[in-house]
């Protein structure tokens, strides 16, 4: 039977990278035709490697690519294109100046003559968008539209060209609960109309919820393939480990220990919604992780930017360790112990261009350790580099290499490494885990506890709210650039229960 083959199969694909680095070995398995196919494993362990060759970016050193059975070139001009591949990655190629409309027809736009014909090009987006039921404003600039919204352009841009399979890299990271529980809705849609979903996650929950099938890599090659619905989450775990991993609550030490933060009516006037707070009081002890939960967009970012020096209050006072920090900029908070995880990693957090090297000592200049005047001690920092490699498991082909060589999970424990490698006074943690396997993600949340227990006061900003109750001792809701709950993490606060908050039917602040 035709529908028998599978729409992809991979037959001992392997790849191997001129310096040696084995990324994938021996890889086969095939993927059913109007399916959703998981693929998990840890940072590192090939996926990305696999989904490059399958769209086309990177060929394979050994093994084939076959689609509908035949054997087939992927490096070949627009391959995924020709053969309706579309991918949505994890971060977001979207033109944050150009609308909807503009970004979504880059690349193949409609012509009248030599111009584009800006009305049919609009046309197609709107008819595009209700087939799919994938509502976007098509004239809006993207650099206006919330994560969400941004991910629904994505996936568009991604169907735009007769699609039969997609392609999503951990579509759910930013993402609050609604919205994911909408994104799935649409996908089971998708899957159903016929087309063909290959989902990339680390999230098992979402694994079991959304896909049919499973597929696990672990260290360039293929642990098992097989039905969801004849594994277990603890066998999926050890398959993508090779081991059980502890994911337990953190158990708090003192909980009256000093007030070293504290917010008293902090407002700010920012255009955006994401950035925008409305009388805002919090405060946070030494050895207190407090969670910040809210659906995107509800001020999360505004509260980032104002303790990091990169926002003005309009109203309010900030101070931290008895000292007045209400109009600090960046480099005074960091003067006074703070350390940073931004949610954006090669923006905010590093820069792409740069080496591991350079971004692993950013922010260090005088440090004698690894400066002579104004001589750099390249010997010092290779070996202070090279040790922050190893202890968080960044996965690299050396740390001369560009900072996006790495995937975005390998990325983030780099900084982490940078951000946490003295003893900060003030953590400000902003989804810290996106994108990062269960492993590394146990392990950061390990460093959190551990900064947090050295009497540090830690904000924890996350979509992910399993993670949020594993690490918080408290946690706030943000709705509206207000705070409409602050509650104790007890073992009776679940996600569920989060929700009404988020959504704002309820308040209890």
């Amino acid at each position: 039977m035709e529908d028998a083959i599978p729409i992809v199969a991979f037959d001992k694909v392997a790849k191997t990278y001129p310096n040696g680095t084995v990324a994938l070995s021996d890889a086969s398995f095939g993927i059913r035709k109007g399916s959703i196919h998981a693929i998990c494993g840890e940072n590192g362990a090939g996926k990305s490697t696999l989904m490059k060759i399958l769209f086309g970016l990177e060929s394979p050193s050994a093994g084939q690519v076959m689609l509908d059975g035949a054997a087939v070139n992927t490096v070949t001009p627009d391959f995924a294109g020709r053969h309706g591949i579309g991918m949505v990655h994890q971060h977001f190629s979207l033109v944050p100046s150009l609308t909807v409309v503009e970004n979504i027809i880059l690349g193949h736009e409609p012509k009248r003559g030599v111009l584009i014909d800006a009305r049919r090009a609009r046309d197609e987006v709107i008819a595009l968008a209700r087939r799919y039921e994938l509502d976007v404003p098509p004239d809006a600039r993207i650099e206006t539209l919330s994560i969400a919204a941004q991910q629904k352009v994505e996936i568009l841009k991604a169907l735009s060209r007769e699609t039969r399979l997609l392609i999503l890299d951990e579509p759910t990271a930013v993402l609050s609960p609604p919205e994911i529980e909408e994104l799935f809705s649409r996908l089971r849609d998708l899957r159903d109309s016929g087309l063909t979903i290959l989902f990339i996650s680390h999230k098992l929950h979402e694994v079991r919820a959304l896909a049919d099938t499973v597929t696990v890599l672990r260290a360039g090659q293929v642990v098992d393939t097989c039905p969801l619905a004849e594994v277990s989450d603890a066998e999926i775990t050890r398959m993508v480990m090779g081991r059980d991993v502890d994911v337990s609550r953190r158990q708090r030490q003192a909980a009256n220990a000093p007030v070293l933060l504290e917010l008293k009516n902090v407002s700010t006037a920012g255009n955006d919604p994401a950035d925008r707070l409305t009388d805002i009081s919090l405060t946070i002890r030494a050895d207190e992780i407090v969670g910040v939960a809210g659906v995107d967009g509800s001020g999360q970012r505004g509260l980032a930017a104002v303790l990091s020096g990169l926002m003005a209050l309009s109203t309010g006072t900030i101070s931290f360790a008895g000292t007045d920090m209400t109009r600090a900029s960046t480099a005074q908070w960091r003067r006074a112990g703070l350390a940073y995880l931004p949610a954006d990693r090669f923006t905010q957090g590093g820069t792409p261009a740069l080496s591991l090297m350079e971004n692993a000592i950013a922010g260090t200049d005088g440090d004698p350790a690894i400066q002579w005047g104004p001589f750099l001690r390249r010997g010092a920092i290779r070996s202070r580099v090279q040790a922050m490699v190893r202890e968080f498991a960044v996965r690299t082909r050396g740390i001369g290499e560009r900072l996006d060589s790495l995937s975005g999970g390998n990325a983030q424990k780099l900084i982490a490494a940078r951000e946490l490698a003295g003893a900060p006074k003030l953590l400000l943690a902003d989804q810290p885990t996106r994108g990062i396997d269960v492993a590394s993600a146990a392990f950061l949340h390990g460093r959190i506890d551990a900064v947090a227990r050295g009497g540090a006061a830690v904000l924890l900003i996350t979509a992910d709210l399993d993670e949020l109750l594993r690490l918080a001792d408290r946690v706030i809701v943000l709705f509206n650039g207000r705070i409409v709950a602050d509650l104790p993490n007890k073992t009776d606060l679940t996600p569920a229960a989060l929700g009404p908050y988020m959504l704002g039917l309820e308040t209890a602040a």
